[in-house]
């Protein structure tokens, strides 16, 4: 009898975490909207949005206050996207946050805790909060410069609104000292906030941007006290390979490229200014290296997915599978800013196949659990959640 009860309850977290990864997916192609109500504590009891990046909302906001992200019951982490034009809103009913479709109640949501750090300022009187932000509810993240060369001339990639964003919102330091940085991370870690790191920037060919990490890196260390930092760096690809290797010996357990489109004749017509600079075989190069010194399963390529067909796409993370990368799989958001702004992402259902058969590929190739990114990191990717439902269906059912 005990036997058949617990099979009752695997079937239910089952099927729970499954609607949950599908309503997340169906959050991050149609936006999502919430009441004034709803907003209520923003900025004070819980985490808003900060722009440390890309602006991730289908319309500008502009002084508007709202979450950066979301937590459904049974832990699936969200990324608020705003669509006043969205079937989904969050409505408060009491002291209870619930997300409805067209006036039908989905289910109970819960904003993120905000930060106590984002309330403090450095030892020299900048606010925290500008420095760097926790993405989801434990990534420390960083960006490091906020800005793009590729913007100079035009030849930016087409999904890309960074320069838009910092210039509408300027919520954050446009470049942060190095300083600053491992202090910011220090009090993140001290308060428990953080259980990763997440550093980037945008491309500037100019500088040389290991050394600039390398030495982030050595302050985040410094300041935290930690030996190796738990986390990714996901950089340009260097103009040397050995500079891989110094960002290994500066204490990053992980690292990441975005080459964002396999597709080499998409690529170049969607990241001109990438495929120019560095151009798609040094990434291909670079990412054997990093694995080569990093380990497999410590390597990410980012992709944008929803702009190229999912059979190149699913080429692309086979690809980088079989030599030991993972795939960190962004839902497209053709947000304001950006030349694709106005664009439509593929169904829900396009992206439930597609992160189901990246997985299928991770499996295939064994890749090894990464502790540098997990599902609490970040609301806009969904092959962790498939991972997880895969792993704790796994699990449940054991005997």
């Amino acid at each position: 009898m005990e036997q058949v009860a617990w099979q009752l309850v695997v079937i239910l977290i089952m099927q729970g975490l499954s609607r949950e990864i599908a309503l997340k997916a169906a959050l991050l192609t149609e936006g999502v909207w919430a009441t004034p109500e709803a907003l209520a504590g923003l900025g004070i009891l819980f985490k808003e949005q900060n722009h440390g990046l890309f602006g991730w909302d289908f319309e500008d906001h502009e002084e508007e206050l709202l979450p950066d992200d979301f937590r459904l019951p049974l832990g699936t982490v969200v990324q608020f996207r705003k669509n006043g034009r969205s079937p989904y809103s969050v409505q408060k009913h009491g002291d209870v946050l619930v997300l409805e479709k067209n006036g039908e109640a989905l289910t109970e949501v819960f904003w993120l805790d905000r930060p106590e750090y984002y309330s403090r300022a450095t030892s020299d009187g900048k606010p925290m909060v500008k420095v760097a932000q926790i993405g989801g509810e434990d990534s420390f993240f960083v960006c490091y410069n906020n800005f793009c060369s590729h913007w100079s001339d035009g030849r930016q990639c087409l999904f890309c609104n960074l320069v838009p964003t910092i210039s509408r919102y300027r919520s954050v330091l446009g470049r942060k000292q190095f300083d600053h940085i491992g202090e910011v991370a220090a009090a993140a870690f001290e308060e428990g906030a953080a259980n990763h790191v997440l550093l980037t920037g945008g491309c500037f060919p100019g500088e040389n941007e290991t050394e600039i990490v390398v030495d982030i890196l050595d302050s985040i260390r410094k300041q935290t006290g930690l030996r190796r930092i738990p986390g990714c760096v996901l950089a340009s690809p260097p103009k040397r390979l050995e500079e891989i290797e110094e960002l290994y010996e500066a204490g990053i357990d992980g690292v990441g490229y975005s080459l964002e489109i396999w597709d080499e004749r998409l690529f170049n017509g969607i990241c001109p200014g990438k495929a120019e600079s560095p151009g798609r075989e040094w990434f291909l190069e670079t990412f054997d290296k990093a694995v080569e010194v990093f380990g497999r399963g410590n390597v990410f390529c980012a992709f944008v997915t929803g702009i190229e067909p999912q059979e190149t796409l699913l080429e692309g993370v086979e690809y980088m599978a079989e030599r030991g990368v993972y795939s960190l799989a962004f839902v497209w958001s053709p947000a304001p800013g950006s030349k694709l702004a106005g664009h439509r992402t593929p169904t829900v259902e396009w992206y439930l196949e597609a992160v189901s058969k990246m997985v299928d590929s991770f499996e295939k190739h064994n890749l090894p659990d990464s502790p540098n990114h997990c599902y609490r990191c970040d609301g806009n990717t969904l092959f962790h959640d498939e991972a997880r439902l895969r792993a704790e269906n796994l699990s449940l059912n054991r005997p």
